[in-house]
């Protein structure tokens, strides 16, 4: 205690520190001697620097000087002086390799010195404080293979103990240069091993905290610090509060349950971000059931529609299949042609440009998400899979391939809240002597991926003669939009429309 000046006792004693902390850690007043080149700092208790020794195994390897002038704070190191951290000893304790407690960095000495005399004993302190951040906010990170010397030179000196020690936790100043340190380390550190602290309202470091709330409000900053954020690793606190799937009737009241085994959520429903496969023997009605589905949702809920056709042209194809499955003819009428305009937005290459693009799944994702901004799209249809222009990677399979354009389909949806609707062709082998067998989400061309991934999962096929359609429900992965199954229609060719039959008996086949 006789090593410090009263005006050092004072400063200590203004922060909440005893001095008596301040002898343990060997801190003294002093000032400066000599000429130079060769002026040095000596132990003087009437000089006006105070002086912060670094001890490592009971030697001094390095000093830091704290003076002031004129209200103006300075800071320096001794020449020479090893660019370690604080209390560096504290690495070495066998209590942070097994993880029994956690190493605790400040960015201030006397932060340090709190949290030492508040119960954590294993604390460091960086060197020269938090690095700068510049107006611009272009500082370049700094690469830790190659960091020998500069500001993060502690932590390149001491990676071999760093490297063993199982947890850390933050305590850096709450300001823009501590959120620059407290990065840098983590990404030095990483961040399964980092936890950051929180500070009451007012306060931007430990010190604060002593000062303003006490000894208890700095166990509790400590005590309570939390995980830096692992991508990929999640607690169940970490998940926001989403709401739970509202899924919306596809507009057929057979759909929305009428049997005991159904009657709780309906047999099929839609829902925001899904993704859904649709298979079936070509022209067997998968597209135009699809399109009355779309017809349903934009009478019932306002939906838009955005509609990549490869095998149907908009005009006069598609339009006129959806004049027929509004309407009930072909024939234009500003009222149904009103309702396309407003229900539906089509992907496509530009008909005045003599140069297509080539389509590719990347490009309808881009226009899809263009229709998200313009038009507010709930739902992406792709009609069918199999005519994009797949820009496949020369090292990967084309199982890989479709795996991976799953994953950018269904990332879309969620992001945009998009049901997406892909309508698949099955192979040749649903052919057996000459025969069509039902299909199934197995008989898509490329991967199993189309049952595995998907939310819904339907087969549609037509009888070879008459009216009859069924929908076979082979998937549903939330049992909030539906149950497994099979629900008999009939198709009216004139008018484009599925509907529901009469006979209640004849409606379910049950799979």
């Amino acid at each position: 205690m006789t090593t410090l000046a009263t005006r050092h006792v004072e400063f200590f004693e203004g922060r909440g520190i005893s001095p008596e902390l301040a002898a343990k850690f060997e801190i003294y007043t002093g000032t400066l001697v000599g000429e130079k080149p060769n002026r040095h700092v000596v132990a003087n208790p009437c000089g006006n620097i105070l002086v912060y020794p670094f001890i490592e195994h009971g030697v001094t390897v390095n000093e830091k000087y704290r003076t002031e002038r004129d209200g103006e704070k300075f800071f320096w190191h001794r020449k020479g002086g090893k660019r370690t951290f604080w209390n560096a000893d504290a690495l070495d304790d066998p209590a942070l390799e097994s993880g029994t407690l956690a190493l605790v960095i400040t960015e201030g000495i006397e932060d340090g010195m709190v949290a030492v005399d508040c119960g954590w004993p294993l604390t460091v302190s960086v060197p020269d404080g938090a690095p700068p951040v510049p107006k611009d906010g272009r500082l370049p990170p700094l690469d830790p293979q190659t960091e020998a010397n500069g500001k993060f030179e502690f932590l390149w000196l001491n990676r071999d103990r760093l490297k063993r020690i199982k947890r850390f936790i933050l305590a850096v100043d709450d300001d823009g240069p501590g959120q620059r340190l407290a990065a840098e380390m983590v990404r030095r550190l990483g961040a399964v091993r980092c936890q950051f602290v929180t500070f009451p309202a007012g306060c931007k470091d430990l010190n604060d905290v002593l000062r303003q709330y006490g000894r208890e409000a700095v166990n509790s900053v400590l005590r309570d610090a939390k995980q830096y954020p692992v991508r990929g690793l999640y607690r169940l606190s970490e998940y926001p509060a989403l709401p739970a799937l509202h899924p919306i009737s596809i507009g057929w009241p057979m759909f929305d349950g009428e049997t005991a085994a159904s009657a709780n959520n309906g047999w099929l429903k839609l829902f925001p971000g899904e993704f859904l496969v649709v298979t079936g023997i070509p022209s067997h009605g998968k597209s135009t059931w699809v399109l009355n589905v779309l017809v349903n949702i934009a009478n019932a809920y306002g939906w838009r529609s955005a509609i990549f056709s490869a095998e149907m042209p908009t005009v006069p194809h598609l339009r006129d299949k959806l004049r027929r499955i509004i309407s009930g003819s072909a024939a234009a009428c500003l009222a149904t042609d009103q309702i396309i305009e407003n229900s539906f937005t089509f992907i496509d290459n530009d008909p005045n440009d003599a140069d297509e693009e080539d389509i590719t799944l990347e490009w309808i994702i881009e226009k899809a998400r263009d229709a998200v901004l313009r038009d507010g799209i709930r739902v992406l249809v792709i009609d069918p899979w199999n005519e994009i222009e797949h820009a496949r990677r020369r090292d990967e399979s084309l199982t890989e391939y479709i795996g991976r354009a799953i994953r950018m389909l269904k990332r879309f949806g969620r992001q945009y809240e998009v049901a997406v609707i892909v309508l698949a062709h099955p192979t040749k082998d649903v052919w057996e002597h000459g025969r069509a067998r039902t299909a199934t989400l197995y008989d898509i061309e490329g991967s199993a991926h189309w049952f595995n991934k998907c939310d819904h999962g339907l087969v549609i096929e037509r009888a070879p003669e008459g009216n009859k359609a069924t929908v076979h429900i082979a998937k549903v992965r939330f049992e909030e939009t539906g149950f497994k199954g099979a629900i008999n229609m009939q198709f009216d060719a004139q008018t484009q429309r599925f509907e529901e039959i009469t006979d209640k008996q004849k409606e379910m086949a049950l799979g």
